[in-house]
């Protein structure tokens, strides 16, 4: 495993010291035990705990801790209910020993192209202030706001009629201005005709070691996943980190996520860390994805995902490191590492290369490149690779060898791009300088 530099250390110990376990409100509540021993009639105490910890969540009220003792628990795990911002519902390990959470999740075909559901633990219909810390998890954690299918829908349609101005209608979403959830769930509830639609925040998801099926949420906000290992993912189950369908103001800090199998269908199937369909505001700093085959690609927005800060994050050995895709606006690219990349360090909008002019629907808009460093191109692979963009403000980058598009070529200035402050056009190998770093 690639060690993290010093600097992504600082810079996502400071976001994982001030997001970390909570446990001031739990403090004072509940706590149920569960254990090997546990039977469906105990008490929930250390000495008389409960057989599974599904009978613990179906128990817990906000403010519950419910800590497992050492041992392999096997079945799903539903959470319906919820705790509130001020008094979590937590599960932990008891601390006398490892704790393994498996469930035996049907197994995808490698073409398959949707996120595989199917987890050990769902958080469903919106639930909300959950903290799961300190275990090992065989088959992923799955996070689905109330009705986030209708919102997808919504989304997917308006992307397939190319009408961006309606996309991009939604409170916080047309212009980086933070947006306030309950504005983005009321708007999308008027819009949508679904009432009860709600979303599924305050979910943190903390120091685990996650094997087989990683972390998936949709209509889901207001969340931590942090320093966890993903590791070990099948062919067509999906990233490692997967994030959509208006999965605003998450902190994504020092996961380590690798070995995610080829996919037959598509890419995105394979990547560490995704943001999609209108994932905005999201901060991800100080992670590590590396050793991803075939087409892996490390760390990617796709689909309106907008005004997300992908700082201090290191990936190796991939086949494209970072990659802004399909309408990506505002989104800031800083002080990240690629290395022992098979086709491009950086990507932005490659489909858009037959464009005569960039698009509002699909081509990069505003990015922000600033300070990256790109080292061990394998091969032929460029440093840099640019399809479509517009408002693009590239400074101080290590990037050695670029390709831009030939339309890109004929209206970078026009449209607004700047290379280290100038509106010039770089050259394929433009000189490296870390002026602005």
């Amino acid at each position: 495993m690639p060690s993290r530099p010093l600097a992504c250390l600082s810079a996502a110990g400071a976001l994982i010291a001030s997001v970390g376990v909570a446990s001031g409100a739990q403090a004072d509540g509940t706590e149920i035990y569960v254990g090997p021993a546990g039977s469906a009639t105990g008490l929930g105490t250390l000495a008389s705990p409960l057989a599974t910890v599904q009978s613990a969540v179906d128990r817990a009220t906000p403010g519950t801790t419910i800590k497992i003792l050492a041992g392999t628990y096997t079945g799903a795990v539903k959470i319906k209910n919820s705790g509130t911002a001020t008094a979590p519902i937590r599960i932990t390990a008891a601390g006398n020993g490892p704790v393994l959470l498996t469930y035996a999740s049907k197994p995808q075909p490698c073409n398959n192209s949707q996120p595989a559901a199917d987890r050990t633990i769902t958080i469903a219909n919106g639930a909300d202030n959950w903290q799961i810390d300190g275990l090992a998890i065989h088959n992923g954690i799955w996070i689905a706001g109330k009705k986030s299918n209708v919102a997808y829908s919504w989304l997917t349609n308006l992307v397939k009629a190319n009408d961006y101005l309606t996309r991009r209608a939604v409170p916080g979403h047309g212009s980086r201005n933070q947006p306030a959830t309950a504005n983005t769930i009321a708007y999308l509830r008027t819009v949508t005709g679904a009432n009860d639609l709600d979303s599924a925040d305050g979910i943190r998801i903390i120091g685990n070691t996650m094997t087989g099926r990683g972390i998936y949420g949709a209509l889901a906000s207001n969340g931590v996943i942090a320093d966890n290992t993903i590791s070990q993912i099948p062919c067509g189950i999906g990233p490692g980190i997967w994030l959509m369908t208006f999965s605003n103001n998450w902190t994504i800090a020092g996961n380590d996520i690798s070995d995610i199998a080829i996919s037959t269908a598509a890419h995105y199937m394979q990547e560490g860390i995704r943001l999609g369909s209108a994932a905005d505001y999201n901060e991800v700093t100080g992670n590590i994805v590396h050793d991803l085959p075939g087409d892996g690609r490390g760390i990617n927005t796709d689909v309106d995902a907008s005004w997300n800060d992908f700082h201090h994050n290191t990936v190796s050995n991939v086949a494209i490191g970072y990659n802004d895709q399909m309408s990506g606006w505002g989104n800031r690219w800083e002080y990240n590492t690629v290395s022992g990349y098979r086709t491009y360090g950086f990507g932005f909008r490659l489909m858009d290369a037959q464009l005569a002019t960039p698009s509002y629907a699909s081509s990069s808009n505003g990015p922000i490149v600033r300070c990256n460093v790109t080292t061990g191109a394998v091969g032929k692979a460029k440093a840099l690779g640019v399809g479509g963009m517009m408002n693009g403000t590239f400074v101080g980058n290590q990037m050695p060898l670029i390709w831009l598009s030939k339309n890109l070529q004929t209206y970078w200035s026009a449209q607004g791009n700047t290379w280290n402050g100038s509106s010039l056009l770089p050259g394929t190998t433009p000189a490296l300088s870390s002026a602005g770093c």
